[in-house]
């Protein structure tokens, strides 16, 4: 039996797919996510967590969060997603499983506004400080409205060539 297939007997599966020998892709329930994290560090070797990511689905009013494991013995990653309600993003913290998971899930917090309970830093600021707005990385965040109302216009700097700005920098500091 075959992984996909342990673990379609064990939880819900919505959706596995293999991309690579190397690369599965496995969609399950929110209620179905710590179970199946769980079942694959003890039982199948997925010891390492890799990333936690969130994508933003705002037509469907969704949150996709992934979970990226590694299992070092066969050299295989999986990547198991839920989708989140986007206007009720609570969801618990898999920080117990892997204490790393404790700097994704605050990133994600800050950045998208998810609510990881158990999580004992998530209300420290990360990367934004005393921020008063809607979480940056949704997709309803207007960036031109946000930094007109919080720096108003500024005059446009003078159009350089980038490249050529970079190479003289850089220039500069090879030879210090």
């Amino acid at each position: 039996m075959n992984i996909i297939e342990r673990l379609k007997e064990r939880f819900e599966v919505l959706i596995a797919e293999k991309k690579r020998k190397d690369l599965l892709i496995i969609e399950t329930t929110k209620k179905g996510l710590i179970p199946m994290l769980f079942y694959l560090k003890e039982y199948e070797g997925y010891r390492t967590l890799t990333l936690i990511s969130c994508v933003d689905w705002i037509e469907d009013k969704k949150f996709q969060m992934s979970y990226i494991l590694w299992n070092f013995r066969m050299k295989a990653n999986i990547i198991v997603k839920f989708m989140l309600d986007r206007e009720n993003p609570d969801f618990e913290t898999v920080y117990k499983l892997w204490p790393q998971a404790e700097a994704y899930e605050r990133e994600i917090h800050e950045m998208f506004g998810v609510n990881f309970e158990g999580n004992p830093t998530q209300n420290e600021e990360l990367i934004l400080e005393d921020w008063d707005n809607i979480p940056p990385m949704r997709r309803d965040f207007d960036t031109l409205k946000y930094s007109m109302e919080k720096f108003g216009e500024r005059e446009p700097k003078s159009r350089i060539n980038i490249r050529k700005e970079i190479s003289e920098q850089y220039d500069e500091w090879r030879r210090k």
